[in-house]
């Protein structure tokens, strides 16, 4: 099992407010998606050593 990924790294200027948009949806979609699969780890690993 692996750590995920930090958040998305946002440029210090500015940013259009469309493309912080598409920033913060990539940075949740990929924290969501990992925790999805940690969890289910979790339950594989749960069900393997009963």
């Amino acid at each position: 099992m692996q750590e995920c990924r930090g958040v998305v790294d946002v440029p210090h200027t500015f940013i259009p407010y469309d493309q912080a948009i598409l920033l913060w949806a990539k940075d949740r979609a990929s924290l969501g998606d990992c925790k999805r699969l940690d969890h289910a780890k979790g339950d594989t690993i749960k069900v393997l050593v009963k």
